[in-house]
């Protein structure tokens, strides 16, 4: 077949190229460009989508003998990833801009590329599998990354190719060693590609002209003001600058009101999650079990509920701690994903 594969510049898809080409398909490489003239680009740091990532993957291309094409999305990355983001946080939720990203840009934007590229499938360097048109789960499941997948349409998952998706990251960084990949020891990208290295909650305060709220603990009491709720997280405990008898933790982010609510560890635990623009990609069927958060072990669901439109109401067989609104919930079924919604409100 005829594939594009979306290469990042790592060694995933690096590997990836090698793998279809060997499989004998004609491959074409294609690079995203989101943020050519930044900061960002050009920075050293753990991070996916640089100007050397680029460079990268082209002399990949060339050393595997396959045409590599860039294309630059600076601006639909901004519009459909990075002010989304800004305004989650405005809103007091911790969004997940890979998700969208994926849904987006990566996938979704790629695929609608396919008849331009005159392609039959689009690959990528995921660790996840495709069977008969279902995602599943990649073979490794300490690197299995369709948590990040879930918010995909359906369509395009039907039309995708994972290459690495029976194989563990050892196994790929040594087929990269045994091909002389230049890519075969790069680090791994751990940090948001938009941020300029700075930690998620300090890149929004820069961009947002937050005002005053206060910090409120879960009974009423009042013990101070903050300067704005984009630099507090769920589930955090440190920083909060606060005394009390107990260790206090960050339970809601009220961005209407903008108060930051505080409780002791125990009113982190919910059991009931709602989620809205639930994105279905096979039958909810069989054992189901969800994670909300990436590299978490999914965790038995005892029931679903269907609200109105793409909404639903999760119950958790046993509660799960510091549930994040505008975080994704991924469903599954053993290793099948059934599919992914963000995360509303917990109890």
């Amino acid at each position: 077949m005829r594939v594009l594969l979306a290469m990042s510049g790592g060694v995933d898809s690096c590997v990836s190229a090698h793998l279809l080409k060997e499989a004998g398909h004609e491959v074409i490489g294609i690079t995203l460009v989101f943020h050519p003239d930044v900061e960002t680009a050009r920075c050293n740091l753990k991070i996916c989508c640089s100007a050397q990532d680029t460079e990268d993957a082209k002399e990949v291309c060339r050393k595997l003998g396959i045409p590599h094409h860039s294309l630059d999305f600076s601006e639909k990355f901004s519009r459909a990833v990075v002010r989304p983001f800004i305004d989650a946080y405005r809103l007091g939720e911790t969004p997940n801009p890979c998700g969208q990203c994926n849904r987006f840009l990566k996938i979704g934007g790629l695929a609608e590329l396919l008849d331009h590229y005159n392609c039959e499938k689009l690959a990528t360097g995921h660790y996840c599998r495709v069977k008969n048109g279902k995602l599943y789960r990649g073979k490794d499941h300490a690197k299995d990354q369709s948590y990040f997948l879930s918010m995909v349409r359906p369509q395009h998952i039907t039309n995708m190719m994972f290459p690495l998706g029976e194989l563990t990251k050892p196994e790929v960084r040594k087929i990269a060693s045994r091909l002389n990949l230049t890519v075969a020891d790069k680090r791994e990208s751990q940090e948001l590609c938009f941020t300029g290295g700075k930690p998620p909650n300090v890149f929004v305060s820069g961009q947002l002209k937050e005002k005053p709220g206060f910090i409120k603990h879960v009974s009423g009491h009042i013990f101070k003001l903050h300067h704005g709720i984009s630099a507090f997280t769920i589930g955090q405990r440190k920083g909060l600058g606060i005394a009390w008898h107990e260790p206090l933790y960050v339970l809601k982010l009220d961005g209407r009101n903008r108060t930051v609510i505080v409780g002791e560890r125990h009113y982190l635990e919910k059991q009931t999650v709602s989620v809205r623009s639930f994105n279905p990609l096979s039958e909810i069927s069989g054992e189901i079990s969800g994670c909300i958060r990436y590299n978490q072990e999914p965790k038995a669901v005892e029931d679903i509920f269907q609200a109105a439109g793409t909404a639903l109401t999760i119950r958790f067989r046993e509660t799960v701690s510091a549930v994040a609104p505008g975080q994704i919930l991924t469903l599954y079924s053993g290793d099948r994903v059934v599919g992914g919604g963000i995360i509303v409100e917990a109890e």
